[in-house]
């Protein structure tokens, strides 16, 4: 690191203390200077002359109104001190709490180990020996370790032609996900069925009759007022999206819990066909789910982890290049796949972009902010052309991050374009190379790897943000109500069920 660099980096955070302490550093001197000066107002006998004055004007005016007016003006000041003690805990009622959260982790028997998965792909005879290299190449390369994350029974046995195909297998699989995250987390709470307000369920490709919302009310017996809602379509954002409509729930309905789950099904999800862009997804992605419960109750407020600060969603569906960029369609066979094109890291680097510009002005600090606004009017006014645009620094806003973790490339892609340090991008690269792909509950593992491995003390603030298909960019802010570190099944390679 040259001398220039490292002063610009020490400036840069000199300017972020004395911006961020700014208020410190002015009312200390004017509160030195005014207790001077009333030390000196004393000692001259300015009191003493104060008191006499207004015993003199009580006694000339002899008004009863002069004791009303006194009465009137506390009456205020007591209304005042109401409203605004009032307004405290309103807002802090109002307050949208995470209460808790689990990561499943599948069962031993599910390990993904690839030169298994390999052959049960050769003896189906679907693929091409081209095909077969393909797929084989993008596992080793992919960054996903050994064993490759979880994948249903079906393909441990390699099974791909018969079972497959089967929707009792498929929701087999999902339900399986579903209801014991559901369960766990009811369990970490110490809630039951009974007390959930609302539940939203998310699974992008598999969307049966009845909906997985039903299902889950059916398996715990929930009670007949609960409101349900199922996400389907929305790619890798899904579970920040399920949230959002939580948010939306709760900042409407008092002293209301809303239950979150989401899965992704593999066997819906497999690709039989030769095309590379739709092998992709037979390579990167693995089982995973979540469960999460959000509160506005004041009783959850003194257990729950964590408060949402703030939601944003941006879209790109209206750039057909976005749109077309990962995309259910059959192939020149006619069979079903997803497509996953080139152009996804670039459209991935738009969404981020607008992403952050929306969110920067709800979390950043001012000294950021001057910096971002000083960099844009030297370039667009001042016509300096030299000067590089100025991304803000989120390190200065969050402690933590978890981004979805899709794929090596492109964990460090975004990872570069934040500046975030090999530590701020271990959450996600462990998390892919453990579990693959999980698609919506991908930031859940990062989420829980943070709480197991690193640790968040209160007041820390944490950034999750995921990408959907569509194509959109989905993120949300966090602050830590207690300090958490707790050992999650995730990572202790303790199995759900």
């Amino acid at each position: 690191m040259t001398g220039g660099t490292q002063f610009l980096r020490y400036s840069k955070a000199a300017f972020h203390l004395v911006c961020s302490y700014a208020g410190v550093l002015l009312v200390v001197p004017l509160a030195s200077v005014m207790a001077r000066r009333a030390i000196a107002f004393q000692e001259a006998g300015g009191v003493d002359e104060l008191l006499q004055m207004v015993q003199q004007w009580r006694e000339s005016s002899g008004s009863p109104w002069v004791a009303v007016g006194v009465a009137a003006a506390a009456l205020m000041a007591l209304q005042v001190m109401l409203a605004a003690l009032y307004y405290l805990i309103m807002r802090r009622r109002s307050e949208i709490c995470l209460v808790d959260f689990y990561s499943y982790r599948p069962p031993d028997r599910m390990n993904c180990i690839p030169k298994l998965l390999i052959q049960g792909a050769k003896r189906s005879n679907l693929y091409t020996e081209r095909s077969l290299e393909f797929m084989e190449n993008v596992i080793r390369i992919s960054g996903i370790g050994e064993p490759q994350g979880f994948l249903p029974d079906e393909f441990q046995e390699g099974v791909y032609r018969e079972m497959v195909h089967s929707i009792a297998n498929k929701r087999a699989e999902t339900e399986l996900a579903l209801f014991t995250c559901v369960q766990k987390v009811l369990d970490k709470t110490g809630l039951k069925a009974k007390d959930v307000d609302a539940l939203i369920t998310n699974c992008c490709t598999f969307n049966p009759v009845p909906s997985l919302s039903a299902a889950v009310v059916n398996h715990f017996k929930m009670k007949q007022s609960v409101k349900t809602y199922h996400i389907g379509g929305m790619g890798c954002a899904a579970s920040v999206i399920a949230m959002d409509l939580a948010q939306e729930l709760l900042k409407n309905h008092p002293n209301w819990r809303v239950v979150i789950a989401g899965s992704d099904n593999c066997l819906e999800t497999v690709y039989y066909g030769n095309q590379r862009n739709m092998l992709i997804t037979n390579c990167l992605f693995r089982l995973g789910g979540v469960a999460a419960v959000l509160s506005n109750h004041p009783a959850d407020r003194k257990i729950a982890k964590y408060r949402l600060d703030h939601l944003v969603r941006t879209h790109l569906g209206a750039d057909d290049a976005a749109y077309n960029c990962v995309i259910q369609k059959d192939d020149e066979e006619g069979k079903i796949g997803t497509k996953i094109g080139r152009e996804v890291m670039e459209t991935a680097g738009k969404a981020l972009k607008a992403n952050i510009t929306a969110i920067g002005p709800l979390v950043l600090p001012l000294s950021e902010k001057l910096i971002f606004v000083g960099n844009l009017f030297a370039r667009k006014v001042l016509g300096l052309k030299s000067i590089k645009p100025y991304t803000p620094d989120f390190k200065t806003a969050f402690e933590h991050f978890c981004i979805h973790p899709g794929g090596k490339t492109v964990i460090e892609g975004v990872g570069s374009q934040l500046g975030l340090r090999p530590s701020q991008l271990l959450p996600m690269l462990r998390p892919f190379e453990r579990y693959g792909n999980t698609s919506s509950s991908s930031t859940w593992y990062a989420w829980s790897f943070v709480e197991t491995c690193q640790g968040v003390k209160r007041g820390q603030r944490l950034w999750q943000l995921s990408f959907g298909s569509g194509f959109k960019c989905a993120s949300a802010a966090w602050t830590a109500l207690r300090d958490c570190d707790e050992q999650h099944d995730a990572w202790t390679e303790t199995p759900s069920c």
